[in-house]
């Protein structure tokens, strides 16, 4: 069999295929299995049984039906392992900034404050408060709120209700009345807003990046003067980061 990409192994295929039915399945047999696919139990069995060989598909000895085994954890994890997040973010983070002429942010947290990684700046829209490496209160920035939206309750104790809040400006957050009302927003809408709360005159829209298992291990925004872009040009690029940000996620291993 061979297509633009070159020769596919059909054999190989339908292995793949297999292991794409676990995604949605915990368990499933070989009838099942080979209904799905349109072959013959026979032919289903040898597919199946060497994928068990080699660690890929482990047999529940009460049920007698197939599961995911743990050779592809352990290759997740290599996988993992060697991602980096910047790496995986810089080509989205490149697209939302050329495609609206504004700055990019990519950010993730430690020990209640947002650390930048990358700022990905268009040269007629300088954003001074944030550089790479520089720290912000995460109360303050979307990229904050995005992550602590998705952070536990320890994490916030610890971090953020321990102290007074920092209050850049009228537009800050600065009791936990307000901090709940907002993460519930996030949450809902999958996306979190600095409405002048760092800077005056400054509006951004963040979104939160997701490792396998549902770990939030970072967020990116775009910020934008509050007077240059309309309301629906922002709604625009709310979808816009969400959608970035839901594929670097993917990119990690986290499915919703």
């Amino acid at each position: 069999m061979a297509n633009s990409e070159g020769v596919i192994i059909q054999s190989l295929a339908r292995a793949f295929e297999i292991l794409d039915f676990f995604q949605e399945e915990n368990e499933m047999g070989i009838s099942n299995i080979a209904e799905k696919m349109g072959l013959s139990k026979s032919t289903v069995y040898g597919l199946v049984n060497t994928l068990v060989k080699y660690n890929y598909l482990e047999q529940d000895d009460i049920t007698k039906k197939y599961r995911l085994g743990l050779k592809l954890f352990e290759m997740g994890t290599i996988v993992e392992s060697r991602m980096d997040i910047r790496r995986e973010a810089n080509s989205y983070c490149n697209m939302l900034s050329e495609k609206y002429g504004l700055t990019v942010h990519l950010a993730t947290h430690y020990e209640g404050e947002v650390v930048y990684l990358e700022k990905y700046a268009q040269r007629d829209f300088i954003i001074v408060y944030s550089q790479v490496g520089k720290r912000a209160p995460m109360t303050c920035t979307g990229v904050g709120k995005a992550m602590l939206a998705y952070l536990d309750q320890d994490y916030i104790d610890r971090y953020i209700l321990s102290k007074p809040f920092p209050v850049k400006t009228v537009n800050s957050i600065s009791n936990e009345r307000q901090l709940t009302k907002s993460l519930v927003s996030v949450r809902k809408t999958g996306y979190a807003l600095d409405d002048e709360e760092i800077a005056l005159g400054l509006k951004c829209v963040a979104a939160p990046i997701f490792k396998q298992g549902g770990k939030v291990i970072a967020a990116i925004s775009v910020s934008a003067m509050k007077s240059s872009v309309d309301e629906e040009e922002f709604n625009s690029i709310a979808e816009d980061v969400v959608m970035c940000a839901n594929e670097i996620s993917a990119r990690f291993g986290y499915r919703k």
